[in-house]
């Protein structure tokens, strides 16, 4: 074949289309990424403004890289409404929260290529003041877990804000003090963990013998010349001057106090774009920047390859940079969200394009999702793929799908597990033969792709991807992914575990512990009436009595002194950011232990019932159901955790 007279025929087709047709409008060209300092501004000026509309934001922050080099940076909105202080770009400094951590990793891994830590030895060698526990012997935690979030840490909330930078502890002491249990083996699956990032930052100050904050800023925000970036909470008062407020929306937005954390290493530093764009610009350039080098180049390309993957269908987690994969390009970044400041650093690697951006109100969270979506729209278009229809006969090979599912980021094994409530999503067939995803205040409908496989049928605004199911060993979902968010999983739950069941067993087992009231109205019956009362021996009324106890220690518990201690927010707000958890919890979950060595007095005294024959059968058989319904509540009570050992 003439290949070359096939191709020199396909130039000419091109030339002849791209031609403006005379009497009609210009086909708007596609821009060659981003690259025109005008054209982006002009980009952005579109897009920005009605972003902070859409989503009630006051103000943002933008610096947008093509080949290691800035190309624009620019503020939209206010950093200070009652002032009316627009954003300043240049100068105003957002926090950017989680994108910190790229920080912490960034200086893991000049450590590494320095042969001063090594990805797969245990940290425990790394630690000087504590060690880690060995919950599965033989598996011990690596450098490599903890980047790509695969440890296996539960989530813990516990004393990681505190009210006042008076009441902060170092983060040393936090990771010694705070520790979260250890829920599955390392390099199972990836649960997001501040701690874990917190944890890399004590080896880092182990290893060097360097306070974390010190190496930071001599080998990484000097080098870069990052002079508006401050590490810490306590921002020097120049640039606190320059801090946005932080907003949250509520018929209007309010300025209030962001969090203030003891993970500093996991999301404190405060920023400007011009700042992140150089970082941004350093990691792009495969970690040099002009005349400095931060990482060697095969360590930046170690930093920037997938790691670790959930599903390879998905995307995955490099070290600390977490991939997307967004109209067929392949996307590595960090989101940072705080109480208030949304923030997302993104590029591409082979493309060598990326941004920054940073808002200032919890909208922020959608808005630079949809400036995410926009952008690539925009730059790197994709054609649209056809979702096939669903097929209502298919409804039957759905049905493997459905159950109860939930993020396996969450507290497992404190309190904490009862006191940060639980969001189950609960995943059904509709006749249409489509998934639906119901959780609370939202629903979704997605459509099979292919085998596993789930698509939401009018885009993917959010840039989340598709939806993705982990099948077992059985051929049953083990948990599902959504493509482009590999930090986490959504496992599905054991029908005893789900919420909706173990509220159901709270219910059954309170109402028959109320019958307990049926012995004293009864025997206020009888001495009302003068109806003798059959002799019953002296343990036979003991038994009741303790029955009846345990009864209403559950009862009184369960109804009255725990919705006193949870609905009270102040309280809950209190034990979350103290260092010691308040006396109320303490003394209100004293009561469960009491219940539980009443309740063994039950079931022993239902077993001596029954071989002594007290009372009648009736009664023996209802003393007995009412024994099972105390160990049932003890059952859900020790399901949530509801134990002062667990605080």
């Amino acid at each position: 074949m003439d290949f070359r007279g096939h191709f020199l025929l396909l130039l000419l087709i091109c030339f002849i289309t791209a031609l403006p047709v005379a009497g009609s409008d210009q086909l708007p060209v596609q821009p060659p990424g981003p690259l025109d300092p005008e054209e982006v501004e002009a980009f952005l000026d579109e897009i920005m403004p009605a972003n902070l509309a859409l989503y009630n934001v006051p103000g943002a922050t933008v610096a947008v890289v093509k080949d290691g080099k800035l190309v624009i940076v620019k503020g939209y909105g206010y950093s200070d409404i009652e002032k009316r202080v627009p954003v300043d770009a240049d100068n105003t400094l957002f926090r950017i929260g989680s994108i910190t951590k790229l920080f912490t990793w960034t200086a893991v891994m000049k450590l590494q290529s320095e042969g001063r830590i090594d990805l797969d030895t245990d940290v425990n060698q790394y630690l000087k003041d504590f060690q880690i526990p060995d919950t599965y012997p033989g598996e011990p935690i690596t450098m490599r877990h903890l980047m790509t979030h695969t440890a296996g840490f539960e989530e813990y909330i516990w004393f990681m804000a505190v009210d006042n930078v008076d009441n902060m502890i170092s983060f040393r002491d936090y990771c010694a003090g705070y520790m979260p249990a250890r829920v599955n083996p390392p390099g199972k699956v990836s649960s997001y963990s501040n701690y874990g990032t917190t944890l890399a930052a004590v080896i880092i100050e182990d290893v060097t013998g360097v306070p974390f904050e010190v190496y930071i800023n001599d080998n990484i925000l000097s080098p870069l010349r990052m002079e508006s970036t401050s590490t810490g909470e306590d921002l020097p008062p120049e640039r606190a001057e320059r801090l946005s407020k932080g907003y949250v929306f509520s018929r209007k937005n309010q300025a209030i106090h962001d969090d203030i954390y003891n993970i500093g290493p996991a999301g404190t530093i405060s920023s400007t774009a011009p700042d992140m764009a150089a970082f941004l610009a350093m990691h792009m350039k495969g970690g040099s920047l002009d005349d400095v080098t931060i990482l060697p180049r095969d360590t930046a390309g170690l930093m920037h390859a997938e790691s670790f993957t959930n599903d390879p269908r998905g995307s995955g987690m490099c070290l600390g940079f977490y991939e997307m994969h967004v109209n067929n390009r392949r996307l590595i970044g960090h989101g940072g969200d705080t109480n208030t400041f949304h923030s997302l650093l993104i590029f591409m690697p082979t493309e060598q394009a990326g941004f920054f951006v940073s808002y200032n109100s919890v909208g922020g969270g959608a808005a630079r999702n949809e400036l995410l979506r926009a952008f690539m729209d925009h730059y790197y278009p994709a054609e649209e793929v056809a979702i096939p229809d669903p097929d209502p006969l298919n409804t039957a090979d759905l049905e493997k799908y459905t159950g109860t599912y939930e993020t396996n980021r969450r507290n497992m094994a404190h309190f904490e597990k009862y006191v940060a409530k639980r969001s189950p999503i609960v995943v059904s067939v509709s006749s249409d033969g489509t998934l639906l995803l119901e959780h609370p205040g939202n629903a979704q409908e997605y459509y099979m792709i292919e085998k596993d496989i789930f698509a939401l049928p009018d885009g993917d605004p959010q840039c989340t991807g598709n939806l993705i199911f982990h099948l077992g060993s059985a051929g049953r979902p083990e948990f599902f992914v959504l493509q482009n968010v590999p930090i986490l999983t959504f496992e599905r739950l054991a029908w005893h575990d789900t919420p909706s069941f173990l509220e159901n067993v709270k219910n059954v087992a309170g109402i028959i512990l109320a019958t307990v009231l049926v012995w004293p109205l009864l025997a206020a019956f009888r001495r009302a009436y003068a109806i003798p009362e059959k002799a019953m021996p002296r343990h036979a009324r003991i038994a009741r009595w303790i029955a009846g106890a345990s009864a209403f220690s559950l009862l009184g518990f369960v109804l009255v002194i725990l919705p006193e201690i949870i609905d009270n927010e102040t309280l809950v707000s209190t034990y979350l950011i103290s260092p010691v958890p308040p006396v109320e919890f303490t003394l209100a979950l004293i009561v469960p232990v009491l219940s539980l060595l009443l309740t063994l007095l039950t079931v022993g005294f239902a077993a001596i019932a029954w071989k002594e024959g007290y009372w009648n059968r009736l009664h023996r058989i209802h003393y007995t159901v009412v024994a099972a319904a105390a160990v049932a509540m003890l059952w859900w009570i020790n399901s949530w955790n509801l134990w002062v050992f667990c605080l």
